[in-house]
């Protein structure tokens, strides 16, 4: 009975081996260089001002059904806090050479029973008595030959991913040029240092990210012979945001944000 239990928990650890050795083939994906990464810092295009003007006009929103919500004098807007929230980009190329196995039907002679291919040999596809017949009386006599062979492929793509301040892929909706970009970076994320919202992954795994969107685009049932990711565009982008906090009369409270940048309701 021992010498079964230790065979089964062998067993079980071989089985958790493979399985670990499975997530590594599917993670291992990673660049073959290590780009720098740049920092760019958004403008505040809205002051204070414009802020409350948003929240005055939307606050009610936030409280309530469609059916019925709250007067806009029921709630309580506190001063807004700018934050500066951290969105990753990263961008890269994705080359693959691969084996796949596919078959392919071709049309021979009614009196073919076997093809043979180099070492191979592939017999013709049977059929039901009804169809046969039936293709013979319409003047059909070719018959289906499915050939299986394996195709050597390979796939060239580019892609992109952007992974706001909680490490979850987002969108980014801005046109990077120089009007909505701070010329001194740097200068104010120091003035901003306690308002500052970034995430917790590191480089490596935000190019493991980028790099599981590749692998995910491949077919699972090929056989990858070689194959190349380059990191092209890596970058952080400070987006200034507003938030506050309201209260309704009841004392509830909702957290309101407000885009910095062109000044959307979020």
């Amino acid at each position: 009975m021992e010498r079964k239990h230790g065979v089964l928990l062998r067993k079980k650890s071989a089985q958790k081996t493979q399985k670990i050795d499975e997530l590594s083939r599917k993670l291992q994906l990673k660049p073959n260089n290590t780009p720098s990464k740049q920092t760019v810092v958004l403008k505040t295009k809205m002051m204070p001002q414009d802020i409350m003007e948003v929240l005055n006009t939307k606050k009610t929103s936030l409280f309530g059904s469609a059916l019925r919500r709250p007067k806009s004098d029921e709630i309580t807007v506190e001063s807004p806090q700018l934050f500066l929230e951290q969105v990753i980009y990263v961008s890269g190329n994705y080359d693959a050479d691969f084996n796949r196995d596919v078959s392919y039907t071709v049309k021979v002679d009614a009196d073919v029973r076997e093809v043979t291919i180099g070492n191979k040999r592939f017999s013709i596809v049977n059929e039901s008595g009804v169809w046969k017949k039936m293709k013979q009386g319409v003047g059909m006599t070719k018959q289906d030959l499915e050939i299986t062979v394996t195709e050597k492929a390979v796939k060239n793509t580019t892609d992109s991913l952007y992974i706001d301040n909680h490490g979850l892929e987002t969108t980014f909706p801005y046109t990077m040029n120089s009007d909505i970009i701070e010329n001194f970076a740097q200068r104010v994320l120091d003035v901003n240092k306690e308002h500052i919202r970034k995430n917790k992954i590191n480089d490596d795994e935000v190019f493991s990210m980028l790099g599981q969107k590749f692998k995910d685009i491949m077919p699972p049932d090929i056989e990858i012979n070689q194959e190349d990711f380059t990191v092209t565009d890596f970058m952080e982008i400070f987006v200034p945001i507003y938030e506050t906090e309201c209260y309704d009369k009841n004392k509830k409270v909702a957290i309101a944000r407000i885009d910095a940048v062109t000044g959307t309701f979020l």
